[in-house]
C-alpha cells in the first residue's frame, strides 16, 4: 500500500527569466501536520513557473516564497497551497501575510 504521507523533495531548474527579478511573499498555512506536509506544499509551489524558492515550516505553519512578480502573483499561492492537499487525505489552506 502507498503511504500518502511519504513524499520526496522536488528539484527544478530555475530559468534565467524566473531569476531576473525576485520578491518575497509570506504565508500563514494551516493543515501542516508533519514535515512531509511541508514538503508537499513546497513542491507544489516550486513547480509553479515564476517561483524560485519556497521555505515551509510545518511547526509554525509559515511559508516564505521567492518569486518573479512578472510571472506569478502572490494571490496565486493561496490556490496552489490549497490544491497541494487535494489527495483526499490532506487539506491545506493559506493566506497571505502582509
Amino acid at each position: 500500500m502507498n503511504d500518502p504521507c511519504k513524499i520526496k523533495l522536488v528539484q527544478r531548474i530555475i530559468s534565467e527569466e524566473e531569476n531576473h527579478k525576485k520578491q518575497h511573499a509570506y504565508l500563514s498555512i494551516s493543515g501542516l501536520n508533519c514535515p512531509n506536509c511541508a514538503t508537499r506544499v513546497r513542491n507544489a509551489l516550486i513547480n509553479s513557473i515564476g517561483v524560485t524558492d519556497a521555505i515551509i515550516d510545518h511547526a509554525d505553519g509559515l511559508g516564505e516564497v521567492t518569486f518573479n512578480p512578472d510571472l506569478i502573483r502572490p494571490a496565486n499561492f493561496v490556490e496552489i497551497v490549497s490544491k497541494a492537499g487535494g489527495d483526499g487525505v490532506h487539506s491545506y489552506s493559506a493566506m497571505l501575510i502582509e
